[in-house]
Formats: C-alpha cells, structure tokens, sequence
C-alpha cells in the first residue's frame, strides 16, 4: 500500500487493484474509471460542502440524477437499486462520544455502488469514514468485486451503533445504582436516555431493512459471497435493536420506580394535610358557633364561659393530634 493519508474531512479517491492486493491515492484528475477493466475498482469520498470537487466528481464518475438527489436532500434511510447500481442514504453517527446531554449527533452518508467505484458523500466528518480508511488495506487481500467496499462502511456503520448502544447500557446502569442510592429526582435523565435509545432503535431497524432488501434481492453489484456477508451484518443489527430492547425496559422500570416514590411522597403530603384539616374543623366549627350574636345564649352570661370554649378548642386539638399520631397519619 502506497502512503496515502486522509485528512480530517475532504475528498478523496483511492484506487483499489484486486489482482496486485494494492491501494493507493490518486488525484481527481489522475481518475479515469474503465469499465471493461474488473481488477480496478475505486473508492471516491466527496466533501458536499466542497462545490467544485464535488461538481468534477459528478463529472468524472457521471452520477446519475437520483444520486444527486440524495446528496441534497436529507432524508432518512432511502435504497435506490437498478440493473447495474445500488444507491444508498443511512443515518450513521457523526461521533462517537455523547455530548453534554448524552445525546447522539447524526448525519447522512450517501453510498453509490457499481460495478467498478463506490462512491460516497456526506457533509460531516463521519466516524465511519476513518474506520473504512484504516482497514480497506487489510481487507483488499479478501476483495473480489467492488462489494467489499459497500460491506466494509456497513460494518462501521453498525459497529458504531454498538459502541454507543454500550455506552447507553453503562448509562441506564449508572442511573439504577443512583436511584437506590440517592433521593435526587433523575426522572429528565432517564426519560432522556430512553428517548435517545429508541431514537437509535429507530435506525437500526431502518438499516436492518436495507440490509434485508439488499440480500433478499438479486442486485447485480452485489455478489453472492458479498450476499451472505450482509446477511451476518442483519443479524448484528437485529442484536442490536434487541440490546436496545433490554435498555429501554431497564428504563421503564426505573421511570416506574420514580413515579411510585413520588406517588407515596404525596400520599404522605396529602395524608398530613388531611390531618391538619382534621383538626382545625371541629375547632373552626366550634368558633364559628361562640361567634354568634344572639341574645339568647346560655353560655353568653357565664362567667367561665371564654375559658371554657378554650378548654374544649384545646381538647379536640389534642384529642385529635394523640389519635392521628397513634394511626400513624403524622
């Protein structure tokens, strides 16, 4: 393999010889693509936001309409396959590592598989591209078709979503041994890493499906051999969306664990403010009565009648704050 180096996002082309097990870069201008010639096959990355290479790449490669659609849009996962091409649109991470709210950033990565080149685009430095760079060299001695070069970014892809799944696991763990260890409110962040989880649940189904199309289909770019690699790679996906599972029910539980601990928080609220009422209304009722400004009441002209109404207020309260205390309700 020839010294080739990719920087941190730009286009690129690289020429793979299957026959030789040789790769190396080559310029845009030095690329000319024989169609007649199989033992040559291309890999060509455009930087979207790189106008004029991406316009000479359109050129070079003559991409056709519905693969530059898909540069422009951004769509979810799309497939786009014909007599003598596969085009791809998947939803791929555009980090590895969490942000500060422990959510996923996300980008397109476009993939256009013929016979003789695979070329792809995106707008973003994705991890998947970096992977794919560090490993082709290893893989050319296995290569047959152009195809490994579609199986290697599909592997990356859901190797990604894998990755970060784990951390999500390690998260949802955390936030268990938190909650039984603490009386902090984390009800935002559970439902925020479940909201994430199923987010990527989402996609790898959606990849899932493109994967079972691709091998359920006879898509001439895609060789027998490359068929049943691609099968495997469901498989990994269906692991994944089945970790994704496990997450999210882990979390269910610790939301149900919060909304129960705060439903007998406010049975006790609600239990102590029902005693408060208990005892204040004899106590209100038995003001209200002495309250009144008729004449004819016994109790009006007696001596210790003041003291008296005192002495039962302070009695009921008593009585009553002996009782609720004894049930408990205090």
């Amino acid at each position: 393999m020839d010294a080739i180096k990719m920087n941190t996002f730009d286009t690129i082309a690289i020429e793979f010889d299957l026959t030789r097990h040789h790769v190396k870069q080559i310029a845009l201008e030095e690329l000319s693509i024989d169609t007649q010639n199989k033992n040559k096959v291309y890999w060509v990355h455009s930087n979207l936001k790189q106008s004029e290479a991406y316009a000479q790449i359109v050129k070079i490669l003559k991409l056709p309409e519905e693969v530059m659609k898909l540069c422009e849009e951004n769509n979810l996962t799309n497939l786009i396959d014909n007599d003598n091409a596969l085009s791809l649109q998947i939803k791929c991470l555009a980090s590895l590592e969490l942000n500060e709210d422990k959510e996923i950033t996300l980008d397109n990565l476009i993939l256009h598989l013929t016979a003789n080149y695979c070329f792809t685009a995106s707008t973003t430095s994705l991890p998947v591209l970096f992977e794919f760079f560090n490993s082709c060299a290893k893989s050319i001695h296995y290569a047959k078709t152009s195809c490994f070069i579609l199986f290697l970014f599909l592997e990356g892809i859901i190797n990604d979503y894998a990755r970060i799944i784990f951390l999500y696991e390690e998260i949802a763990e955390q936030l268990e041994d938190l909650l039984q260890t603490t009386n902090e409110n984390i009800y935002k962040e559970v439902a925020e890493v479940k909201h994430q989880t199923l987010q990527i649940k989402r996609y790898m189904m959606a990849i899932r499906e493109v994967l079972m199309r691709i091998t359920t289909r006879n898509i001439s770019v895609v060789s027998e051999k490359c068929r049943s690699s691609l099968s495997n790679l469901s498989n990994h996906s269906h692991l994944i969306i089945n970790d994704a599972d496990s997450i999210r029910e882990l979390l269910n539980s610790l939301l149900g664990q919060i909304d129960n601990e705060l439903m007998q928080k406010m049975s006790k609220t609600m239990a102590i403010l029902t005693a408060f009422a208990s005892i204040f209304l004899p106590l209100t009722l038995i003001t209200g009565i002495y309250g009144m400004n008729f004449e004819w009441m016994p109790e009006l002209h007696w001596k210790y009648g003041y003291f008296g109404a005192l002495g039962l207020i302070f009695f009921c309260a008593l009585f009553l704050i002996f009782l609720f205390k004894k049930k408990k309700w205090m």
